[in-house]
């Protein structure tokens, strides 16, 4: 998954919360600015701890997987909703 696609997992989970930039940013702490910037793919770099602590308060984690392998079901059906 490259940087613009997390964000806009990240953006989508946030959505899905009902919660705006502003609510985001007062829970993590971290700017709005940084937020959008991550949000939308405008950020070269980020801290991993940055998008970890907003992937927790989303109630979700990071995981890892062999490149290229098919999807699995599960992966499928998320993909969906």
């Amino acid at each position: 998954m490259d940087l613009e696609k997390l964000g806009s997992e990240i953006q989508r989970l946030r959505k899905e919360k009902k919660w705006s930039q502003n609510d985001l940013e007062k829970y993590s702490g971290i700017t709005k600015r940084t937020i959008s910037k991550i949000e939308n793919g405008f950020i070269d770099e980020v801290g991993i701890k940055k998008v970890e602590f907003i992937l927790d308060l989303l109630e979700y984690e990071f995981t890892i997987r062999p490149k290229g392998r098919p999807r699995t079901l599960e992966e499928l059906q998320d993909e969906r909703e």
